[in-house]
């Protein structure tokens, strides 16, 4: 039997390697098959490749081809085992983060400065939560070190960067001296790289199953670290205009919160994925 593309399938060397059923019912069938050849014959109104004026030249891609499809098979073979390896652990660890999330925008409420002026209790509180937190979401990321070598920077870095900060709560140390801004740069910039590393793992982990969110991923960075370098624009302009930098400052920390929101829907998005999937022996029975 001749294929689409000129060549002999009865002759082929790939058949029983790759288990084909032949040209016509399997790679060069349409709209599953997924052979090159065939769709570009298809779509130039040919039933054969012999009758294409441009056949000299495409011939030639026909002798890799099955090599192709067997890459192609290997490699989709093994996002199956990466997928089924880490979906269990990612869709447990996961959703524990995003009930995590959720107690450490509370604590974030209590240690503003309008709360804590009014009630030193309450931010004195938050503080001590967001340490708690802190180490708790450096844990939880430590579990996911296996998915993707980011988690496992991203966790360290909260670790260390929580117990900075636990360090900041010890009455030794009041707020506003030196050692207490000697201690908070590293903290702030802990979290700048824990943030980067968590976004940034959250997308490479949903790259196989989910390119969109992951997309949303490395998007929403981007938007939180701009919003982020705003606050330093907001300071200046509050030098040249009062009013304007305090407006400047509110629309940034509104900015923000979105963003602080928009993390924890994709979250759950995240989390709702892996738990939503099924593993490929799982989809055989099934099928």
């Amino acid at each position: 039997m001749e294929g689409i593309c000129g060549r002999m399938c009865d002759a082929c060397t790939w058949k029983e390697q790759l288990d084909c059923p032949g040209c016509q019912d399997g790679p060069g069938r349409r709209f599953s098959g997924g052979c090159p050849i065939a769709d570009c014959c298809r779509e130039k109104g040919h039933t054969a490749c012999v009758t294409c004026t441009f056949s000299t030249g495409c011939a030639l891609r026909r002798r890799d081809m099955p090599q192709n499809r067997l890459w192609a098979v290997e490699a989709e073979r093994e996002r199956r085992a990466r997928l089924d390896r880490n979906a269990p652990v990612l869709a447990k660890w996961l959703w524990l983060l995003f009930w995590l999330v959720i107690p450490s925008v509370f604590s974030n409420i209590l240690t503003m400065d309008t709360v804590a002026g009014a009630f030193p209790t309450a931010g004195v509180v938050g503080n001590v939560l967001a340490f708690l937190i802190s180490l708790a979401y450096g844990v939880l990321l430590w579990q996911l070190r296996e998915a993707a070598g980011r988690y496992r920077t991203a966790a360290l870095c909260y670790l260390a960067g929580g117990i900075i900060s636990g360090v900041l709560l010890l009455p030794a140390i009041p707020e506003g001296n030196w050692l207490w801004w000697l201690l908070s740069l590293p903290v702030m910039v802990l979290e700048l790289c824990a943030a980067y590393q968590e976004f940034y793992a959250h997308a490479e982990v949903l790259e196989e199953l989910d390119p969109e969110l992951a997309g949303k991923w490395r998007l929403l960075w981007k938007w939180w670290i701009g919003l982020l370098l705003g606050l330093f624009g907001c300071i200046f302009l509050a030098l040249i205009s009062a009013i304007l930098g305090l407006l400047a400052m509110l629309a940034d920390a509104i900015g923000l919160l979105v963003v602080g929101i928009v993390k924890l829907v994709y979250l759950y998005r995240t989390a709702k994925r892996f738990r939503e999937y099924q593993p490929a022996a799982l989809q055989k029975e099934v099928l």
